[in-house]
């Protein structure tokens, strides 16, 4: 007699493929968590070469560079006056590091004397504007599209202080002054002016932020979008009611402020957010704006990270492209969090969740708060 040959029943089958799918839904997850870690070593190592940058512009200019440059000069020829005037979109920090992080090409390609020539009106730069810098993108950035411009952009922007109705310009970063011309700056007011060096980072620079980090703006029009509805709401800026002037000062600027973190966290989910721009952080990687367009290149120690931006009624720009006095916090897609450089050139992690008082301490440097190194 021949022996029968017995296969797989279709339940043993069914069985397998079970256990296979099981194994399958465990291991995924733990081979996302290694990639995102891996990611996120690599942002923390691009901060780190940014905070070295940073020191070794120092070790030259005695000074951190400043969010801005002063603005490009050029002649209006098209208009046939044949006088300079002053271009809003001016080259950011970005532009003064690029020879401290291995970029010394792009520096010597660039015009100093003349805007980024993002909105077309100085065009000697745009050879520049459009080349991208690896080492400013975060890895787990999953955006490759810009709202707008050229479509070179950045993850990594600078700090310019906490809540600037107790005070204005108090972060690592400040935008320079008008020059003797008046053309440079006409924006920038408050306490603003010479770059900040390390002598005026009285708070500590290891208690001191820098850099962090900015989901690229990418997406509809702010008012086609509500806190529910978008992903990225830290990229926009959503409107509250609040009215509170810059430099109030002590009591007065602390509780302006925290009424407006207050009514921010309690918008509702349908809240559409202000203006009826497209959002444009990081958009490009070489401009800045100190005036009425901050979301460009900076963040402040307002809102916590990855918190919604909102908008304080005395910006009086209907842009929604932020001001100095509104709230617009950092953002990443690290899970619970952001990477902050310090001044010290330490990168730390810090959580959503962190209070409030921590957060605004963290982004000042010359406000006197105690940190407790347990804080954060």
């Amino acid at each position: 007699m021949t022996a029968r040959r017995r296969g797989f029943t279709l339940i043993e089958l069914l069985v397998v493929i079970a256990i296979i799918a099981v194994l399958i839904a465990l291991l995924l997850p733990a081979v996302q968590s290694a990639r995102e870690a891996a990611r996120r070593a690599q942002c923390v190592n691009n901060l780190k070469q940014l905070g070295l940058a940073m020191h070794n512009y120092i070790s030259t200019n005695e000074t951190l560079p400043p969010q801005v440059q002063n603005g490009g000069k050029s002649v209006w020829a098209a208009a046939g006056l044949g006088q300079p005037y002053w271009d809003p979109w001016p080259l950011d920090w970005t532009a003064s590091i690029l020879p401290q992080i291995e970029q010394q090409a792009l520096y010597n390609a660039l015009n100093f004397n003349v805007s980024s020539g993002f909105n077309g009106s100085d065009m000697q730069n745009t050879t520049v504007l459009r080349a991208q810098v690896a080492s400013l993108l975060c890895p787990s950035e999953n955006m490759k599209q810009t709202a707008q411009g050229p479509g070179t952009r950045k993850n990594y922007m600078a700090n310019v202080g906490g809540p600037a109705m107790i005070s204005a310009w108090n972060g690592t970063f400040v935008a320079l002054k008008d020059d003797e011309n008046g053309y440079a700056g006409v924006y920038v007011n408050f306490n603003s002016g010479r770059p900040v060096d390390l002598a005026s980072i009285i708070d500590g620079t290891s208690n001191t932020a820098l850099i962090s980090e900015s989901l690229i703006g990418s997406g509809l029009p702010a008012n086609q979008v509500t806190i529910g509805s978008t992903k990225r709401k830290s990229t926009y800026l959503f409107p509250t009611t609040i009215n509170a002037p810059p430099d109030q000062g002590g009591a007065a600027g602390i509780a302006s402020a925290t009424a407006l973190v207050t009514q921010c966290k309690g918008l509702p989910g349908n809240t559409p957010g202000y203006g009826t721009l497209v959002p444009p952080n990081g958009n490009i990687w070489l401009a800045g704006n100190p005036g009425s367009c901050m979301l460009w290149d900076a963040y402040n120690h307002f809102m916590p990270p990855n918190s919604a931006g909102c908008y304080n009624t005395n910006d009086g720009n209907t842009g929604g492209y932020g001001a100095l006095q509104d709230a617009f916090p950092p953002s990443s897609n690290h899970p619970g969090g952001v990477n902050i450089v310090f001044a010290d050139g330490s990168v730390k992690f810090i959580k959503d969740t962190i209070a409030i008082p921590t957060w605004w301490a963290l982004g000042t440097r010359n406000m006197g708060e105690v940190i407790s190194s347990d804080a954060y």
